[in-house]
Parts: C-alpha cells; sequence; structure tokens
C-alpha cells in the first residue's frame, strides 16, 4: 500500500483481522473498508499513542484525544482519521460520513449491512454475498425486522443476477417477497422465473 505518513517498525494490531498495521493508510483502510468491526473501544489510548509515537503523528493523536475527552462518538473519531490521511477522495468521505452519524446506535446487521454495501458498489459481489449470508443466517438472534431482512434477501438476489446464476437469484428474491410482499420483489422474482423457463 502506497504510504505519505510514516510507516513504522512495529505494528498496531487490530485483532478482529488478526494483523498488524505500519502506517495511518493502513489504519484508515481497515476502518473504512470494515467498518462493521470498528467500535468505540477501537479509539483508544493505545492506538492514540501509537499514531503519536510510533507514526510521528503528534497531533493527529492529540486531536483524537481531545475528541475522547469531549465524549465523542465512533462516527466522531472514524471522520476525523479519515479525514487526516488523505487517502480517501471527498465522495468517498462523504459517503462513509453519512453513514456512520449513528453508528453507536446500529446493530450488528446493520454494520454488516454497510459492509455489505461498500463491498456492492465496488463489484466485490462474492464478498458482499457473504455479508447477506452472514446477516439472513442471524435472522433469529439479531431481529432487525422482516423489512430490513427482505432487503438483504433481495441484494442477494440481485448479486446473484449480476452472475447469472437465475435459479439461485429466484430463491432470494422470493424469499425477498415472503419475507415483506413488496411489488419490487415479486417483479424481480417473476423475472428470474421467465428467464430461468419455469
Amino acid at each position: 500500500m502506497l504510504t505519505a505518513t510514516k510507516q513504522a517498525k512495529t505494528g498496531y494490531w487490530i485483532e478482529p483481522l488478526k494483523l498488524s498495521v505500519y502506517s495511518l493508510e493502513e489504519i484508515n483502510y481497515f476502518i473504512y473498508n470494515h467498518i462493521n468491526l470498528v467500535y468505540r473501544d477501537f479509539f483508544s489510548d493505545e492506538l492514540f499513542d501509537y499514531i503519536g509515537n510510533e507514526l510521528e503523528q503528534q497531533e493527529m493523536a492529540a486531536e483524537l484525544r481531545n475528541i475522547a475527552a469531549s465524549g465523542g462518538n465512533t462516527g466522531d473519531f472514524i471522520k476525523h482519521i479519515l479525514n487526516g490521511s488523505y487517502y480517501y477522495n471527498g465522495r468517498e468521505l462523504a459517503d462513509i460520513s453519512m453513514l456512520v452519524a449513528h453508528i453507536d446506535t446500529m446493530s450488528r446487521a446493520e454494520r454488516v449491512k454497510i459492509q455489505c454495501d461498500a463491498y456492492y458498489n465496488a463489484g466485490n459481489f462474492n464478498s458482499a454475498l457473504q455479508c447477506c449470508f452472514d446477516i439472513l443466517r442471524n435472522m433469529e438472534t439479531d431481529n432487525a425486522g422482516k423489512t430490513f431482512y427482505a432487503r438483504i434477501a433481495y441484494t442477494a438476489g440481485r448479486i446473484y443476477a449480476k452472475m447469472f446464476m437465475v435459479k439461485s437469484a429466484n430463491a432470494y428474491f422470493s424469499m425477498a417477497y415472503d419475507l415483506s410482499p413488496d411489488p419490487l420483489y415479486a417483479r424481480a422474482s417473476v423475472y428470474m422465473s421467465i428467464i430461468a423457463g419455469y
């Protein structure tokens, strides 16, 4: 990964990914691409010390400490650290700012959906599908509501349709309709049935 800031000799351990990062850009990459794994406790004194001492970003570390001292939420930290790295463009930062505005009140399923949407928009359909499966597999425990799960099933159907796997697409469109009888899901299911020839 190209970095504009210092690359440290000592890594900072990212527990959810079981790997070490060595630069502010890598920390930002983790935050931006794995937003569902970023909680308030990620922004700790240990992280601030690493940014200030190992990465020699004392000003950034001090600003993050100020956010913590003023009772900032997870979204405040995310927006500040991403803005400070210059790794993402204005559109990407605007998109993430809207997504994280209420991240502290999101359920686990809603967080995974953020990740799913990011993968989908980037064209990484296999990873987006894995997020869909994760959400749908945990419907009973997460209990995010049938309308929410219908949207996830519909997304899985759209991904399968893009991959020309019409039977799988139809199965998920049907699941979406069973969860929430929206005409959009019914039309998608009928269309896939016609393509599949049944």
